[in-house]
């Protein structure tokens, strides 16, 4: 078997999850009192590109955890995070993760293997501070990630906003748009060819400096069948931009991901 061992975990989850723990989770009002504790945990499945920038698909397996104490921790896909809420403000950090990347194929990571010669990019620990405010329908959000593994420690800035529509006591759509912004070692890192990659590789040497990187368009639809068992369904519109959408290694400048995944509640 290749290497999936000790990052498999980690590995495991597709960028697009990150979309899936921004969908409101939670049951009808009447049904479901107040408590310390509020867990939903699921399984479900991605179609995504093989990595950022790649026109070639596969599907990946989505796990989803999903656990809030008191409304103010809460661990999910995106991480470990610890904020603070007051009325439409809501403002915390955390850690966070990036799965990096590998010049092979697969299920579990992003890869590809029109990647040989690029050489992997490493997982990493992300530290994370994020704001959100709700300005009457639509929710704005900002988040700053800085990593820290050795080859991989980039910043990304994200900028977004999220519109809910309440169809129905049960069902939920939220239609967001968002774009990030990152510096010149993560757009080095994700799109950059150095010279010893571009000998291994064969592609062209290529410098990416740092500025907008994607923007995003986004719907989700979240129902619940019942006071636990619910679904996820999620479609994903991302165009990169800037030295992103110029490097050599990308053969799409525009991908999509869609994510489906049924949940149980607790």
């Amino acid at each position: 078997m290749r290497r999936y061992s000790a990052r498999f975990l980690l590995l495991l989850v597709p960028a697009t999850v990150v979309a899936v723990t921004s969908l409101p989770t939670t049951p009808l009002a009447q049904d479901r009192s107040r408590s310390a504790w509020d867990v939903t945990l699921g399984a479900g499945a991605a179609l995504r590109p093989t990595y950022e920038g790649s026109d070639r698909y596969t599907v990946a397996p989505v796990p989803l955890v999903d656990v809030t104490w008191k409304d103010m921790v809460s661990l999910g896909m995106g991480g470990l995070s610890a904020y603070w809420r007051h009325e439409n403000f809501r403002i915390g950090g955390g850690l966070t993760f990036s799965a990096g990347r590998q010049e092979y194929s697969g299920a579990f990571q992003q890869g590809d293997d029109r990647l040989f010669g690029m050489g992997d990019i490493p997982a990493a620990l992300g530290g994370r501070g994020f704001a959100e405010y709700r300005l009457g329908p639509v929710n704005l959000n900002a988040s700053v990630t800085k990593f820290t593994a050795s080859g991989n420690d980039g910043v990304l800035v994200n900028f977004g906003a999220a519109v809910p529509w309440k169809l129905t006591d049960a069902t939920t759509i939220v239609a967001r748009v968002s774009a990030d912004w990152a510096d010149q070692s993560y757009m080095q890192t994700y799109f950059g060819v150095t010279p010893t990659q571009s000998a291994n590789s064969g592609y062209v040497q290529y410098n990416a400096g740092a500025g907008i990187k994607d923007v995003a368009f986004g719907l989700g639809l979240n129902h619940m069948f019942d006071q636990h068992w619910g679904i996820l369904v999620d479609a994903r519109v991302t165009r990169l931009t800037g030295d992103a959408e110029n490097s050599p290694i990308v053969f799409s400048k525009t991908g999509a991901t869609v994510m489906t995944a049924i949940k149980y509640r607790f």
